[in-house]
């Protein structure tokens, strides 16, 4: 998906510098996925001003922050409900929802399909066939 070392260089107006520091907040937001994350937060963490980050951000992986921890999460659950049996309601909670229907209506919402759907489909794919 994402390598461990980007090629950055300078995009627009953004500074070559200010990219990499971009990158190491997403790199961040990566290996600290299912914890808290505010834009406010990172800024103060990361030394960086709101608008900067959100341009930096925008340039370098296309989305907002908030929106780039939602598709990683749910990038996460989707492997998770492949790769365990665990209830699609305990993957919702590791994934960050309260409520198994909210994390159900936006795993839908970006893979067309219900978490018990997209289990059901994507396994009977991987099964062997005899």
């Amino acid at each position: 998906m994402h390598s461990i070392t980007s090629p950055i260089k300078s995009i627009g107006t953004m500074k070559k510098r200010d990219l990499q520091l971009i990158d190491e907040i997403r790199l961040y937001l990566d290996e600290n996925l299912f914890a808290p994350h505010t834009v406010h937060d990172l800024c103060r963490q990361f030394n960086i001003n709101r608008e900067k980050l959100q341009l930096g951000f925008h340039q370098l992986v296309q989305s907002t922050v908030h929106a780039y921890i939602i598709r990683q999460r749910l990038e996460r659950a989707a492997q998770r409900l492949l790769e365990s049996d665990d209830s699609i309601k305990a993957i919702a909670i590791e994934s960050g929802y309260k409520k198994q229907r909210s994390f159900n209506k936006i795993f839908k919402t970006i893979y067309r399909l219900t978490p018990a759907t997209y289990r059901r489909v994507h396994q009977y794919r991987k099964e062997p066939t005899t």
